[in-house]
């Protein structure tokens, strides 16, 4: 291989970093062919490095393959990384259509490579479990525009405002992927409390036309409980019993970090606020989040597949919660008729 000082050096390192991100069941030459509207030969040439790309094509190849240019230069130093952000704020319907694309071609990679394991902690619940459920989802929009975007409707208005279809598709597509792809996740007690906590502001602020629809949103988050605890037994998730190991944890993990592992490369995310993240692709900055979710590993208790004792008492404590919210709900609601 050339010197990566030489002509093409760099060129070379830039797709052999491309060639781990490529799916298996892909080639190289096929895949930069089809992007530059080139010809195999063509292609071939710019991968040899004997053809220097040109900045159009770096380009719309960082792009496609979400790779950080900065990361072949010297403007990078050890205090610094680049991150993406993508707002979605839904007055713009096409960002949060493209926050949904970026997050399911993360899993989707991951999902194709023969190595591929996607590891997260969880803060909050996370979107690979309350985006099986529409209404829960619409929640979390709403929620999210509430109090970030400024939305001073209630959920009812929200919902007509809006059309929803093609990105609940999308959220489909995510849970596809996510189930066919072997996951670790990392749970605390408090992990549901964030959504409990939303789901009664709201009914405080009187932001639901239907008193009874906070209780559907609950019943709908004991059923979530209910399939993450059915996957946790059997150690695996979907329908096609994919690999899924679940932990306790005592500690305060203050962030959700989630890592896509796959073709020996790792991306990061780190969540924002209610809904969004940052997406990190610097290696310095996602080899320590794994060394540090590692960490939580070793000081959690896996209760996937084992551990039937601890298991029983964690899922029993999160429905707990949740079955105190609705008995506070319907209280509220009976005192309201005398």
């Amino acid at each position: 291989m050339k010197n990566q000082f030489t002509k093409g050096g760099y060129q070379m390192m830039f797709f052999d970093l491309i060639r781990k991100i490529v799916p298996e069941n892909h080639t190289l030459v096929d895949v930069v062919s089809d992007l530059l509207n080139v010809s195999t030969d063509a292609a071939y040439r710019r991968i040899r490095g004997v053809k220097l790309l040109d900045f159009e094509e770096v380009l719309l190849l960082c792009n496609h393959f979400r790779i950080s240019l900065d990361s072949f230069t010297n403007i990078t130093d050890a205090k610094n990384i680049q991150c993406r952000y993508t707002p979605i704020d839904l007055s713009d319907m096409k960002n949060h259509l493209n926050y949904l694309h970026d997050l399911s071609a993360s899993i989707e990679s991951v999902r194709l490579a023969h190595d591929g394991e996607i590891i997260f902690s969880a803060v909050d619940v996370p979107i690979y479990h309350y985006a099986a459920y529409k209404e829960l989802t619409l929640f979390k929009l709403f929620s999210w525009n509430s109090s970030v975007y400024g939305f001073t409707g209630n959920y009812d208005e929200f919902i007509k405002r809006l059309e929803f279809n093609e990105i609940l598709h999308s959220y489909k597509k995510i849970i596809k992927n996510y189930q066919l792809c072997p996951s670790t996740e990392i749970w605390a007690d408090y992990t549901i409390d964030k959504i409990l906590g939303l789901l009664q502001y709201h009914h405080e602020m009187g932001h639901f036309n239907d008193e009874k629809f906070p209780l559907f949103l609950c019943e709908q988050l004991l059923d979530l409980t209910g399939t993450l605890h059915c996957w946790t037994e059997k150690n695996s998730k979907g329908s096609k019993n994919t690999p899924f190991r679940f932990y306790v944890t005592d500690i305060d993990m203050s962030n959700t970090f989630a890592l896509f592992k796959k073709n020996g490369t790792i991306n990061c995310s780190l969540k924002l606020f209610t809904i969004n993240h940052f997406d990190i692709f610097d290696q310095r900055f996602c080899r320590e989040t794994e060394k540090w979710l590692n960490t939580a590993i070793q000081r959690s208790t896996l209760i996937s597949g084992s551990a039937e004792k601890q298991r029983h008492r964690f899922f029993t404590g999160q429905k707990q919660k949740i079955c105190s919210l609705m008995d506070k709900l319907l209280s509220e609601k009976d005192n309201k008729k005398m």
